[in-house]
């Protein structure tokens, strides 16, 4: 008898891993090649006149790329690159985190997506030379792990876009969507994909 108990007992336990309950939005799903992103990588490119082995290349000045992607089961992927072109020197910088996220809501109703990082790397080139490096755990809780309200949207001077619309609550944790005053316009990060 003892052994059917604890064979019920271990079942149970299974199926309850088994059944995580998926709490991010279908809406908020992508296909593999779609990430929720804001860019700024310059358009305007600049061509190098100083002599050297870059002599007549072509780079732009620079900017930065920032992208989610949220998958089922309570997954997220975070990518950083970050460009910077000035006189003869090459910087870009990537940061690639995985992990767990949440979506919920807070006391006032808010949505709110919390994201857990689990394991990430950095890659950093800089003229020419790559050094990669996995990001430590205590990097991972302190930078790459946080706190969001969200909310999705369409702007409507930009119709061919649907946009998420994130303030960390981490560094902001008094916003309220209810009382507009409470949000400085600079602490919204405007992620986007193209509208279907």
């Amino acid at each position: 008898m003892k052994k059917i108990l604890v064979l019920a007992f271990l079942l149970a336990v299974i199926s309850s891993f088994a059944q995580t309950k998926n709490t991010v939005p279908p809406e908020l799903l992508t296909d593999d090649s779609t990430y929720w992103s804001i860019t700024t990588v310059s358009t305007v490119n600049y061509v190098n006149t100083t002599p050297g082995a870059y002599y007549n290349t072509v780079k732009s000045g620079g900017g930065m790329i920032v992208k989610f992607k949220f998958k089922e089961n309570n997954r997220y992927e975070f990518q950083l690159y970050v460009q910077a072109n000035t006189y003869n020197i090459e910087n870009e910088t990537w940061t690639d985190v995985e992990g767990t996220v949440e979506f919920t809501k807070d006391d006032k109703g808010q949505n709110i997506l919390i994201t857990k990082a689990e394991r990430g790397t950095y890659r950093i080139i800089k003229n020419g030379q790559i050094t990669t490096r996995a990001i430590k755990q205590e990097e991972l809780k302190n930078q790459h792990s946080s706190k969001y309200l969200w909310e999705k949207t369409m702007l409507k001077d930009d119709p061919n876009n649907v946009y998420l619309l994130m303030v960390e609550l981490t560094k902001h944790p008094d916003v309220d969507v209810h009382n507009p005053q409470t949000i400085d316009p600079s602490w919204v990060s405007k992620f986007h994909i193209p509208a279907r």
